[in-house]
């Protein structure tokens, strides 16, 4: 008897705690409107039915208060994976009565979803339900949401036709087909991009159901899945019986991610990253003072070590910030960002974060360029010699992007292999400003003001301020005259030359200007004149269903027609406009037509160069004429796009790298520039770290970023989640951070 007990005993403890019941998942849709007389009138009930043999476990019951509103739904729960009765509970004369609307018990498999609805039929209000299986959780993916579809009654779910439309989508094709699918008892279909708004018509055998299965400005979440229940009714308003059919909005079926969440957690991260730089800023700033001090009392403060000082105060650190701003941020793009559709790149016209970081960078590598090559030119080297090592670099830049180009997860199909690419842009764009500065800028000794006052300016503070991919980066030992002169191996000249200093800048760069102007014209009447097989001349858009479909086969216009002519196949595949539009033609964002206006980018940066160079010793006069260049350049760019992210005669564009593309991201840059000046060198609240490290090895960061982008703690399996995605992209940025910070403390500065 004892053994029989214990046994027992064993069978009963391993039954409860083997393992977890396998679960189904209901929602109920109320829309029972009756004067309730206790809690519980009336009530659905489900009443779990086992088998007899299972005498360990005890049957599940649900009871749901069915509330007196027009409409609600509860949330989904989970429930049992077995076999239900349905009834409903009301209390009639104070007894409580039970209906049997339901045919059969509903049989539940485990992760299957019903959704029950619940309504009141007839002037009797007679209650009556209706079970709709919708099969398992559906996954919708990132940036995703499915919605199902269930009827009350019966259909041919054949016959349903779901058409939607893409408000991110401007002037493109209406009434997209959707797909719908049947599944059980309802019908699906997906939206495919959540990060917008959507219209939404529901038809059945091609005809309008109601006006309320049209749904304007859809806003649904990330990675939800939604119900709509399409439901019948009777109207007895116009003294006959009329059946109608209704829809009613979407319903959370599986909630949507938190899609600021992890934007708010980075912001707090960042925020705390900054506490801790501020904290080794000030530690790092009275480390020096202290070791000063200390080694000038026991006399072995050398000689050395002033210059070292000297050396560290006259560069300009504002250059190394932004530049190492732009290049962290690339980096962090390229991880992914999260991937939240406004830090990656704009689908076609319009500007994101991602949009403005390359303009950046090749705003500073213009800035170097005169940086460079007035460095070079005060050490006397021959301006044949810069030239070799510009084109020779110009060559290296070109043949490293291709290799880059060659990093693809399983191998690159040569057949396919992208020529154009980011540092091939930056080669050839530096080449053009290099050979510009070369020709036609002499050396800059000394400086005016705006109103004509002449400045000392010590050869020693030019010191390549943190010149692009750290080409000399030592101080001259032999300091030069400071004087006004243009040209070099001449004798000094002791005249100072009168007038404005914007009048004598433009006097000496107009070759320049010339050549810039000539450049930009070049691609403003090739991209609105030339004729474009198929397509109208001038067009601009990104073909597929953008412009009512009208156009499928001309994205980029002139751009587009340029590259797939002279490269081939060997160019980008995956534009930014390929999910948005559904284009089938590939467009490269760094083609032969968009370099040209690149150009201008790089030129902007040279501009900024002569301000820094020209005003060294007047730094307010620095930050007013980049706060002026700011507002004129962001002025041109408004009146080209006539204040309209998307319009204009000429819309902002980066992948065509349009002409106000160039000037509002100009804009930016100077602005952001002039303000890192005023905060760093200006009035020294800010040592610019941690990305001034960065700015020195740039370069290095960005292909190294690449070649091991696969390898943790860059990369790793991962949900497919902002949460997760965004994690992963912070830590990859973080460590190249470090690395650069690591290089700079060891002095390992790496240059082509």
């Amino acid at each position: 008897m004892t053994r029989m007990l214990l046994l027992f005993g064993i069978c009963v403890f391993l039954r409860v705690t083997s393992g977890a019941q396998d679960v189904a998942y209901i929602q109920i849709f109320d829309f029972v409107n009756q004067t309730k007389t206790s809690p519980m009138d009336p009530a659905l009930v489900l009443t779990e039915v086992k088998e007899p043999s299972d005498i360990f476990s005890r049957p599940q019951k649900l009871v749901h208060d069915l509330f007196v509103i027009e409409y609600m739904d509860t949330a989904r729960k989970p429930i049992n994976a077995s076999r239900y009765d349905i009834t409903f509970q009301k209390l009639v004369g104070g007894e409580i009565s039970y209906q049997h609307p339901f045919d059969e018990p509903l049989d539940l498999k485990p992760n299957e979803n019903v959704a029950i609805i619940v309504d009141e039929f007839g002037p009797n209000s007679v209650l009556r339900g209706t079970v709709c299986k919708t099969g398992t959780t559906p996954v919708p993916g990132l940036d995703k949401a499915i919605v199902i579809l269930c009827p009350d009654t019966k259909f041919d779910l054949d016959q349903f036709s779901v058409t939607g439309s893409n408000l991110g989508c401007l002037g493109c094709k209406t009434e997209n087909d959707l797909k719908p699918e049947k599944v059980e008892d309802s019908v699906q279909f997906l939206i495919d991009d959540t990060n917008y708004a959507w219209d939404v018509e529901i038809r059945y055998n091609d005809k309008e159901i109601d006006e309320s299965c049209n749904f304007k400005s859809l806003k649904l979440g990330d990675s939800g899945v939604y119900t709509i229940i399409i439901k019948e009714s009777e109207d007895s308003s116009s003294g006959s019986k009329k059946i109608e059919y209704k829809c009613f909005p979407p319903q959370k079926t599986k909630d949507p991610s938190d899609f600021w969440k992890p934007i708010w957690l980075t912001f707090v991260i960042l925020i705390v990253i900054i506490l801790i730089f501020v904290i080794l800023m000030v530690i790092n700033k009275r480390y020096p003072m202290l070791r000063e001090e200390a080694l000038k009392k026991i006399g072995k403060w050398s000689p050395e070590d002033e210059k070292e000082k000297e050396r560290k105060a006259a560069r300009l650190q504002s250059l190394d910030t932004f530049r190492g701003l732009a290049i962290t941020v690339m980096i962090f793009v390229n991880f992914g960002g999260g991937n939240y559709y406004f830090l990656e790149h704009a689908s076609w016209n319009g500007l994101s974060l991602a949009d403005f970081v390359f303009p950046w960078f090749m705003f500073m590598v213009g800035c170097s360029i005169v940086l460079s090559v007035q460095s070079q030119l005060k050490r006397n080297v021959a301006k044949t010699v810069i030239l070799k090592k510009v084109t020779i670099r110009f060559i290296k830049l070109f043949l490293i992007g291709v290799f880059l180009n060659t990093s693809i997860p399983g191998g690159v199909d040569l057949t396919q292999l992208r020529i154009p690419g980011v540092l091939q842009r930056i080669g050839f764009t530096y080449f053009v400003c290099s050979v510009l500065e070369i020709l036609f800028i002499p050396r800059l000794t000394a400086v005016e003001n705006f109103g004509g006052e002449r400045l000392k300016v010590d050869d020693n503070e030019y010191n390549e301020c943190g010149k692009f991919l750290n080409d000399d980066p030592d101080i001259p030992d032999k300091k030069i005259s400071n004087s006004w002169k243009y040209g070099q191996n001449s004798e000094v000249e002791t005249t100072t030359i009168r007038g404005g200093f914007l009048k004598n800048l433009l006097i000496h760069t107009w070759p320049q200007w010339f050549i810039i102007i000539l450049f930009t014209t070049l691609w403003s009447v090739i991209t609105f004149v030339l004729p474009v097989p198929g397509c109208p001349t001038g067009y601009v858009g990104p073909g597929g269903i953008a412009d009512g479909g009208l156009y499928s086969n001309c994205t980029g216009g002139a751009a587009g027609y340029i590259d797939r002519l002279i490269f081939g196949s060997h160019m980008y595949q995956h534009p930014t406009c390929k999910l948005m539009y559904k284009t089938t033609l590939a467009h490269d964002p760094e083609g032969i037509l968009g370099s040209l206006t690149a150009v201008l980018t790089v030129y902007s940066g040279v501009v900024a160069g002569h301000m820094v160079v020209m005003l060294k010793s007047s730094r307010g006069s620095t930050i007013g004429a980049l706060s002026a260049l700011s507002v004129v350049t962001l002025a041109i760019g408004l009146i080209l796009c006539k204040g309209s992210i998307s319009g204009g005669w000429v819309p902002i564009n980066k992948n065509l790298w349009s002409i106000s593309f160039v000037m509002i991201t100009s804009a930016s840059a100077y602005f952001l520039l002039g303000l890192m000046y005023l905060l760093i060198d200006f009035l020294h609240l800010w040592c610019g770290a941690p990305f001034n490290s960065a700015g020195k090895n740039p370069l290095f960061l960005y292909v190294g970023s690449y070649i091991v982008y696969s390898y943790f703690p860059f990369n790793w399996q991962t949900s497919d989640t902002h949460a997760a995605l965004m994690l992963q992209s912070l830590v990859g940025t973080v460590c190249w951070l470090l690395v650069g910070l690591y290089l700079d403390c060891k002095k390992k500065y790496f240059k082509i």
